[in-house]
């Protein structure tokens, strides 16, 4: 057995090396792969979250967190995260996030609004939102500046902001109203839209604004008028009866109508949104035009009643002004004469409905006006409308001249004639007031009276006619016995020419009296009032 020991260890063997390796472990790249994923994934996530903006509604009907849409050509740009109430709790807050590459449509005009279920002067809209739920949809706007907050609309807008266009509005004291998206017309066709509607409180008037597109907005004219074109208008002509009818759409939801009188020129055009009036009616536009005009005043002696603020002021039955007030007032009338017990009664004289030659001026008619006042120019108050019992101021020349024009206070006084209705008037009291004056009770009785005497007379006369009758009978029957015995008696004897003497009297006695009873016949109550006289003879003239 061999016992070996480590100095019997062979000199040329040396002892082991150990090292020692050091690297990352495979354990490690599994997570630092994840992380980086992780962070590829935060930053796409980061960076593509989108703009959050804030829209105001009114409220929040059909808008739901998380839930609710937002859409822009019926393509999904984002999506309502949170509805808060504003800070004055009349109004909520959207909180939403819309895509990133929207930001350049983010401008301070956009616009924005829920689309849901309507029914409008426009038609029916949003149906499809019955069964999808409503979303939210925008109008791009035009300007520069971005932003992040807006106002939402309460309806959909009516005209693009990009369509070319003229905005005017229209000025209204009341009478028909009209809606938004009711049909702007020109002779029957729609050219605009009435876009939003206001109330001026100060002012106490409607102004609706309204929108012509092009290229009709080059119709609009400084001698444009615009009148309300709702429902069915009736007028009578000397032609009959017409009726005017701007549309059925303007029928069932209104409109408006607009164009340039005939009497007036084209005029110039507008170019910049302006204010106009909207008339009732299109006779409106030629009654009620506003015009440049004279005032005078007409000092009436009686009742004006019937007379109101825009009555007719004709000239021999041609339009010339209109009525301002039908009466002063008793404040002003006592401040300018308080002796003055007559009614006041203002008119405008307006020339441009006669004539639109510039040289015709207002200085020019008034100087005139001063001339045919003191020629006799007179007014009268005329009815107007005998349905209605309306009145008019009527001008018309008289044969009375007058030195001066006669002032109250600062009006010019057109003299008043007592002519017209008032005349009339005051001639019917007075026959009025003659009747009753009249003894009505006793003529009726003695008129009775008469009327009984009447009777008893041809009565009388009835019975007189009888026994004229049975006197005839009786003389007739006479003649025939007298015939009979007349021939018993010896001819030239004394009997029988006194009965032939008898009997030539009564026939003559017929005679005479055939005639009364022809008469009597035709005329019984010729006994009582007797024969017409024969007319008296016109002597013929020497020839």
């Amino acid at each position: 057995m061999n016992n070996s020991s480590p100095s019997n260890a062979s000199p040329s063997a040396s002892p082991a090396i150990v090292k020692s390796k050091r690297g990352i472990s495979w354990a490690w790249l599994l997570p630092i792969i994840a992380a980086i994923i992780g962070g590829v994934l935060f930053y796409d996530a980061w960076s593509n979250r989108g703009i959050e903006i804030v829209i105001e509604f009114e409220d929040a009907e059909g808008i739901e967190e998380k839930q609710t849409l937002v859409k822009y050509r019926n393509v999904q740009i984002g999506r309502v995260e949170q509805i808060r109430f504003a800070d004055d709790g009349e109004s909520i807050r959207c909180f939403i996030r819309i895509d990133s590459d929207m930001r350049r449509f983010l401008k301070i005009d956009s616009q924005f609004w829920v689309v849901r279920p309507r029914i409008g002067a426009g038609g029916i809209s949003g149906v499809g939102t019955l069964l999808s739920g409503a979303y939210i949809t925008m109008q791009p706007g035009e300007e520069d500046t971005l932003t992040d907050a807006f106002v939402g609309l309460n309806a959909p807008p009516i005209a693009s902001p990009k369509e070319a266009g003229l905005k005017l509005t229209l000025v209204s004291e009341g009478g028909k109203t009209l809606s938004i998206g009711n049909p702007v017309l020109y002779r029957g066709l729609e050219v605009g839209v009435v876009e939003s509607i206001d109330f001026g409180v100060y002012e106490r008037n409607i102004q609706y604004g309204i929108f012509i597109r092009a290229p009709y907005d080059e119709l609009i004219t400084t001698n444009t008028y615009f009148w309300n074109a709702s429902g069915v208008t009736v007028s009578t002509t000397v032609d009959g009866i017409q009726v005017d009818m701007a549309s059925i759409e303007s029928l069932v939801a209104g409109g408006v109508s607009f164009d340039v009188p005939n009497d007036l020129s084209a005029g110039e055009r507008v170019l910049s949104p302006q204010s106009f009036v909207l008339y009732p009616t299109e006779v409106a536009t030629y009654e009620a035009r506003q015009y440049e005009s004279l005032t005078y005043a007409i000092l009436v002696k009686n009742s004006v009643g019937g007379l109101v603020a825009g009555a007719p002021v004709e000239y021999r039955g041609i339009r010339i002004g209109r009525v301002e007030k039908p009466y002063l007032g008793f404040y002003e009338t006592f401040e300018i004469d308080p002796e003055e017990n007559r009614i006041p009664v203002i008119i405008n004289i307006e020339p441009a409905r006669l004539t639109q030659n510039p040289a015709y001026d207002l200085e020019w008619f008034s100087n005139q006006f001063n001339v045919w006042i003191r020629g006799g120019l007179e007014a009268r108050i005329e009815m107007a409308n005998f349905i209605t019992g309306s009145l008019k101021v009527s001008l018309d020349n008289s044969d009375i001249e007058r030195q001066t024009v006669e002032t109250f206070g600062n009006y010019p006084v057109i003299p008043f004639a007592d002519d017209g209705v008032d005349s009339i008037l005051n001639k019917t009291n007075a026959l009025l007031s003659k009747l009753n004056s009249l003894p009505l009770e006793d003529i009726i009785e003695n008129t009775n009276t008469a009327v009984n005497s009447a009777n008893t007379a041809i009565e009388t006369a009835t019975d007189t006619l009888a026994s004229i009758k049975g006197l005839m009978t009786s003389i007739e029957r006479t003649l025939d016995e007298a015939q009979s015995t007349l021939q018993t008696i010896q001819p030239e004897s004394e009997v029988h020419d006194r009965l032939l003497k008898n009997l030539d009297e009564l026939q003559r006695t017929l005679m005479v009296l055939q005639p009364v009873l022809s008469d009597i016949k035709q005329k019984p109550n010729a006994l009582v009032f007797g024969q017409a006289l024969p007319e008296d003879k016109t002597p013929k003239a020497k020839q």
